[in-house]
């Protein structure tokens, strides 16, 4: 697909997506919200390397319950002179316990969390933030009244910007008839758009646009069409493995409706960012915290065994007097 020309240079891939409707969530319908108009679009990566020319189009491509149960105070056996006993016998059991849920809490903290993250991928690829990209002085245009209060989302794209080097500029756009051929989406018209969008507004490659394109009659339910629109330099930290991370998050943020349409959009930009820009090793990581944990139970369950077997052979001893 053609790029347009231009000073930016570079190129990214072409594709955009379309959500279910936050009301019914699913992304691309598929937890049972309507589907915008022709249904998700995938645009999915364009190979064969950048065109010449343009700033690139891109394509966006726990544990559950914490511990509930009734409270109750812990203490051990009372004996004559309101002595409480040291360590040994209950005392020892219930202390081995808590010991147990303080390093299941600490080596495994997202266990409590009601996130589901564990379907985010986690970045395996090392990335050098951008330099010299110019700060525009805006960072959102809100066509559609959509964000209430602005900081839910320009805390996230600004904390994005100082993470990699790249400012994003989120556009929310009124419904456009030529963008939609009888409800169809006309991506070469949105490409050409943006494009133009692109030259108009920045002198650098270090920007990137985050667009949503409203369908007819659409709501706060958000069933139109999200876009990328990248400079060269951009792209270079966006790549296919970084869109993958953002669409993930994006996907569960855009669901969550206790965050507003500014909080779901700076937030995703926000987890995006702490994601791509570091090297994860969240397999080794889960493989230490399991190990760990292992190691504790049952060093856990030798003390407590050991503990009992004194007990009953104090017990027997004492029975034999």
């Amino acid at each position: 697909m053609g790029r347009g020309g231009g000073s930016h240079g570079g190129g990214g891939h072409s594709g955009g997506r379309s959500f279910g409707g936050r009301s019914g969530g699913g992304f691309g319908g598929s937890h049972g919200g309507g589907r915008g108009p022709g249904g998700p679009g995938f645009g999915g990566p364009g190979f064969g390397g950048p065109p010449p020319g343009g700033p690139g189009f891109g394509g966006p491509g726990g544990w559950g319950p914490g511990w509930g149960g009734p409270r109750r105070r812990w203490g051990g056996p009372i004996f004559p002179g309101g002595g409480f006993r040291g360590p040994g016998g209950c005392s020892t059991v219930i202390l081995l316990v808590i010991i147990i849920l303080a390093v299941i809490s600490f080596v495994a903290p997202d266990w409590g969390s009601s996130r589901q993250d564990i379907d985010v991928t986690v970045s395996r690829t090392e990335r050098t933030a951008v330099t010299g990209t110019q700060t525009y002085s805006d960072w959102y245009v809100d066509e559609l009244g959509f964000i209430d209060h602005d900081t839910d989302l320009t805390d996230g794209l600004k904390y994005f910007y100082s993470k990699t080097g790249i400012q994003p500029y989120v556009m929310l756009l009124d419904y456009d008839e030529s963008l939609w051929d009888g409800g169809n989406w006309n991506e070469d018209a949105a490409e050409q758009y943006l494009a133009q969008v692109y030259e108009d507004t920045f002198s650098d490659n270090g920007h990137l646009i985050f667009a949503y394109f409203a369908c007819e009659n659409d709501t706060e339910d958000m069933d139109g069409m999200f876009y990328f629109y990248y400079g060269s330099a951009a792209y270079s930290i966006m790549d296919d493995e970084a869109e993958t991370i953002f669409w993930s998050y994006f996907d569960m943020n855009y669901n969550n409706l206790d965050l507003s349409i500014a909080e779901f959009i700076g937030q995703t930009f926000e987890e995006t960012a702490d994601n791509i820009m570091h090297v994860g090793t969240s397999g080794n990581s889960t493989l230490i915290k399991a190990s760990v944990i292992f190691a504790v139970i049952c060093v856990a369950a030798i003390i407590i065994g050991i503990v009992v077997a004194k007990r009953a052979a104090k017990k027997d001893s004492m029975d034999q007097l």
